[in-house]
């Protein structure tokens, strides 16, 4: 997809809905002390993905708000999406998140491949495996992401 397809409607953009990884997920939902919560202004919806409300765009960027926490073995797993931003470097799209290691910093977390300009399919960075201690890898495929559009909200 071209760099301009979402950013000529930037501005009709509501949110960002993303699963982040059914796998990762119903693995936290079969851990007895496993959650899931949507924090600063994300909420999950009955499709199993998570919400982030748009926070501005600018060009090359799309800035989204809010959190995805996932916790479990007794605070011992703890992978937190924050604040995701969907961002064109070069050819490619990412998905970067808040650096857990770096507060200050952002993480490529996944490589996103549009097939249209609202829908694209999603694959772990090299960085992302990181936040799952190695236990997935580079390149495996990740729940896909969906541009959230406001006019969709008024049909």
């Amino acid at each position: 997809m071209s760099n301009t397809k979402i950013f000529e409607r930037s501005e009709r953009v509501a949110g960002l809905a993303w699963g982040v990884h059914a796998p990762f997920r119903q693995y936290m939902q079969r851990m007895p002390d496993g959650r899931m919560s949507a924090r600063d202004g994300a909420e999950i919806l009955a499709t199993e993905e998570t919400f982030f409300p748009v926070d501005s765009a600018t060009s090359g960027e799309l800035r989204f708000t809010g959190s995805l926490e996932f916790v479990g073995h007794h605070g011992m797993l703890a992978v937190t999406v924050r604040h995701p931003w969907l961002q064109r470097h070069d050819d490619q799209w990412h998905v970067s998140v808040i650096d857990p290691f770096d507060p200050a910093a952002r993480m490529p977390f996944v490589v996103v491949d549009f097939e249209d300009e609202t829908t694209g399919t999603t694959r772990l960075t090299e960085a992302g495996t990181d936040l799952f201690m190695g236990n997935y890898s580079e390149h495996m495929l990740f729940d896909p992401v969906r541009i959230v559009w406001a006019e969709q909200d008024e049909e």
